[in-house]
Order: structure tokens, then sequence, then C-alpha cells
């Protein structure tokens, strides 16, 4: 028979998966933006490439969360 978890071990894996999705959004939407800046400059199609690298961070980034909370609610 399993014991049940404490209160405290619910909070703490509730702050950690919160910690993960905000990480992960953030570093996603951050490269986008960099990357997106970065070919812009390189090839001087400013705004487009940056748009698209956010936009692309974004998407990314919400897949990312979508997998986090798949294996959050998993177990």
């Amino acid at each position: 028979m399993e014991e049940p978890k404490s209160k405290k071990s619910g909070v703490f894996t509730a702050l950690a998966v919160t910690t993960t999705i905000g990480t992960e959004l953030a570093i996603t939407v951050l490269l986008g933006f960099y990357g997106g800046r970065a070919l812009d400059n390189w090839l001087g199609t400013e705004p487009g490439f940056l748009v698209v690298g956010v936009l692309a961070g974004v998407g990314l980034g919400i897949l990312g969360i979508v997998q986090t909370l798949q294996r959050f609610f998993k177990d």
C-alpha cells in the first residue's frame, strides 16, 4: 500500500513544474528572438525573421509546456 504524499511534497512538486514551465517558455522565446534578430541583421530583412523567430519560440515553448504537463499528470 502506498503512503500518502505530504502536503509539502505536493507544494514543492507544483513549484518545480511551474518553474520549469516558465523557464521553458522564456528560453524558447528568447532564443527565437535573438536568432531571428541575428538573421535579420545578417540578411538585412528587418523585422521578418525576428517575428518568425519569436512565433517559433512561442510555439516550441507551448509544445514543451504540453509535454511537461503530460509528464506531470502521468505520475
